[in-house]
């Protein structure tokens, strides 16, 4: 055969006639499908410690600037003050209380110190440069006393006569015109005073030179 026809033939036989055909390639493997996790009915998924919340039944709040992102503040509401417990009410309760536990004091420090000699009816009177000093008490013995207006005092319980006066002459220089006379029972064991209550609690009299009235 020529070579002419050997080439003609070959043209016009179809490719791939009379050659090896090439291996079939195998398909994958689908993998297994996981089934979906069954959830009991009536469960909400998110709610648990940790876990943040999928949904929830109120609407969502709007996007953007809403309100008052600070709690309002309310006013506390003051409750009106009782009238006993008003500070003026309290003040004068315990001054009232303080002047009444003073005053029952006063009573029970002069009860006890109460004497049964009470002077009464002191009186000075000046006769021709001699002062008189006269007063009224039971039967006791008394005692004089000259507060001078320096302050000094003086007894002069020794010039007391007949039991309830004494006669002091000016030449004797015992008072001035600034002396006052103490007139109380002998023998207490107190302070020589003008003050009222104190002469009231030892049943004492007190008279001054400048009250001193001339003899009739």
């Amino acid at each position: 055969m020529s070579e002419s026809r050997r080439a003609l033939r070959e043209r016009s036989v179809p490719a791939g006639v009379g050659a090896p055909s090439p291996a079939p390639v195998p398909s994958p493997t689908p993998a297994p499908v996981a089934e979906p996790r069954r959830v009991p009915e009536g469960t909400l998924l998110g709610v648990e410690p940790g876990q943040p919340t999928l949904r929830s039944a109120d609407p969502k709040p709007p996007l953007g600037r809403g309100g008052w992102p600070l709690p309002t503040l309310t006013a506390r509401q003051q409750r009106p003050r009782r009238w006993w417990a008003h500070p003026a009410f309290i003040v004068s309760g315990i001054l009232t209380f303080l002047s009444m536990a003073g005053m029952a004091a006063w009573m029970i420090v002069s009860a006890l110190t109460a004497t049964d000699v009470v002077v009464t009816g002191l009186t000075v009177t000046d006769s021709q440069g001699t002062l008189h000093v006269d007063w009224s008490g039971p039967d006791a013995v008394y005692s004089l006393y000259a507060l001078n207006g320096d302050g000094q005092i003086v007894d002069l319980s020794g010039q007391v006569r007949g039991g309830t006066d004494a006669w002091l002459p000016a030449a004797a220089n015992l008072y001035d015109a600034d002396t006052c006379f103490v007139v109380r029972e002998a023998g207490l064991d107190a302070d020589v005073t003008l003050n009222t209550a104190d002469l009231a609690a030892q049943g004492a009299q007190s008279a001054c030179v400048a009250d001193a009235q001339p003899a009739g």
